[in-house]
């Protein structure tokens, strides 16, 4: 995880900081593993991926560094990639997580887009979290990879996860964020927030609930 919570029973979010609305476009749920958009491939990371990962990981960190602090403490970027990769691969093996890339046509890859703790009890939920590298913001690539994620994770199976809904969190700060879950529809739960720590900071964070229809 990317930030650690004081008091909450979610997973903390991750915000890219674009707040762009891209026009609304239908997707394409090739498997569970695969969702096309048209801009972006969602996919699993891959072990062949590590030189452009950690090329945009490198590029984006002072973007990023206020509100996704990618690495912990001490982590190389090669332990971190190793980390995100595991990641992604046990989630997918326990169903807990669907942790995701986005990758352009031209194979270079422009954030990430994650569910995560994802719950099946009395309601099925998860929380999201994404990110946008810095040289892909400004195209409304927030606003179309995080909206293919809500529609596969809000639709019935077998072509969605068929959940009831999914929470993120946004630091009452990154004013552009919070745009964004609002045009994407999520409601604002005035009830609900809590501390999260964002590097060797804990800031205050804001929750939000997007539900099926």
């Amino acid at each position: 995880m990317f930030l650690k919570a004081l008091r909450s029973r979610r997973t903390p979010v991750v915000l890219d900081t674009l707040a762009a609305l891209a026009p609304s476009r239908p997707i394409e749920v090739v498997s569970a593993s695969e969702i096309r958009t048209a801009r972006l491939t969602l996919r699993p990371l891959r072990p062949a991926d590590r030189d452009e990962y950690l090329r945009v990981v490198r590029a984006s960190r002072e973007h990023l560094r206020r509100w996704v602090p990618l690495n912990e403490a001490g982590e190389t970027h090669d332990e971190f990639f190793d980390r995100q990769l595991a990641a992604a691969s046990e989630g997918d093996r326990t169903g807990l997580c669907w942790r995701r890339i986005g990758v352009l046509g031209d194979g270079s890859i422009a954030g990430a887009f994650n569910l995560n703790a994802i719950s099946r009890g009395l309601e099925w939920w998860a929380d999201a979290t994404w990110w946008v590298s810095r040289a892909h913001t400004g195209r409304g690539l927030a606003s179309e990879g995080v909206g293919a994620m809500l529609e596969f994770a809000l639709g019935d199976p077998p072509r969605g996860l068929g959940l009831h809904a999914v929470h993120a969190g946004v630091d009452p700060d990154n004013t552009p964020s919070r745009r964004l879950v609002e045009k994407l529809g999520f409601a604002h739960d005035p009830g609900q927030s809590s501390h999260l720590q964002v590097g060797r900071d804990w800031r205050r964070h804001e929750f939000y609930i997007r539900r099926a229809a």
